[in-house]
């Protein structure tokens, strides 16, 4: 019953082809040997008569049928490592990316299912970036909306009992939470703007010592409630660059450093001219990052904290990595768990 049901199966388009390019692969070789056969006795001036057409008939025949024998041994051959493979490609086109080839010794077609494999992994992994990535954005959407909403309700309910210092109390968390939004919006363009973008149009030569200098007085109030150390050590250096995009890039790095720096801990911010290059570097003495999240904290959306105590869409870092990328720089970090991180920025000077 189950072979009937297969031999009513229709094959497939890639099947279909195949089997045309095998079969018309027969054609030609038959009319090859044909070919041969007439040139050969054309030739030697050979008058084909009955019997020799006979003679000839016989010997084809053999030919052809051992080349059509050859050849749907083969083609089963490879059907049956491209149905796999087709049945493989299906699920995944279905939104199974958990789907792997297995690859034994003998296969021939390993290659090709090594970079199928690697290629349902790296979707799994988008899969799941994306995942999180809608969790994420939805917590930290929801979160300051609910606040937002919450308190400015109560303030319209009780404006008449309220006392001021409650009101401005609660007026400060709808501005705090309204800055949150703010910045969650401005960060998701400006990573959409910096995908498209290929070169920094707006240049000009400016101080990049003073710069470092002002993004860390800017954020003072936030080390310092911290009871944060921050030690500046700034070789004087011009660097020709957007200053604007280049002050996103050094507040989210120090913002994430003291993010992530206990209280009493301390900060350290160095620029160091070397030949051509421009090394810049913010190291902190906060928690760490683990081995096996080194290699992703500049992807897009990659979170560490897989609580999400922390806010943050895990847009921060990958914003630096291309921002660097457009000035033509290098970024990296170093880390040990419990000791600290450093990130490390090469610039050309």
């Amino acid at each position: 019953m189950v072979k009937k049901e297969k031999s009513k199966e229709k094959l497939s388009p890639m099947r279909k082809k195949i089997s045309a390019m095998l079969t018309l692969q027969t054609f030609f070789v038959v009319l090859i040997v044909a070919a041969i056969a007439a040139s050969i006795a054309i030739m030697y001036r050979v008058v084909i008569t009955k019997m020799h057409l006979i003679g000839i008939l016989s010997m084809l025949v053999p030919v052809i049928i051992l080349i059509t024998l050859v050849n749907f041994l083969f083609t089963r051959y490879i059907y049956r490592y491209l149905d796999k493979i087709s049945d493989a490609m299906q699920k995944v086109a279905d939104g199974d990316y958990t789907v792997r080839l297995d690859m034994g010794k003998d296969q021939p077609f390993r290659e090709l299912y090594q970079n199928f494999n690697k290629m349902a992994e790296e979707l799994c992994g988008v899969e799941m970036l994306k995942n999180d990535f809608i969790n994420g954005y939805a917590h930290e959407l929801r979160t300051p909306i609910t606040s937002i909403n919450g308190f400015a309700e109560m303030i319209l309910n009780n404006a008449g009992t309220m006392s001021k210092e409650e009101m401005r109390t609660y007026l400060e968390i709808i501005a705090s939470e309204s800055r949150r939004l703010a910045d969650l919006a401005g960060n998701s363009l400006l990573m959409s703007k910096l995908d498209t973008q290929k070169i920094i149009p707006d240049k000009k030569a400016y101080s990049l010592d003073e710069q470092l200098r002002r993004c860390c007085i800017l954020l003072s109030s936030q080390w310092q409630g911290k009871e944060i150390d921050m030690t500046m050590d700034l070789d004087e250096a011009i660097f020709v660059g957007d200053p604007d995009l280049m002050q996103h890039l050094w507040i989210n790095l120090l913002t994430n450093a003291i993010k992530y720096t206990p209280k009493g801990g301390s900060i350290t911010v160095t620029l160091k001219k070397e030949g051509k290059t421009l090394n810049i570097s913010v190291a902190d003495t906060g928690k760490g990052i683990a081995k096996e999240d080194l290699d992703r904290v500049f992807d897009k959306y990659y979170q560490t904290d897989k609580s999400h105590s922390k806010r943050g869409l895990g847009l921060g870092l990958s914003i630096c990595k291309r921002i660097v990328q457009l000035c033509g720089g290098d970024i990296s970090v170093q880390s040990t768990l419990g000791e600290g991180s450093t990130f490390t920025v090469k610039l050309p000077g």
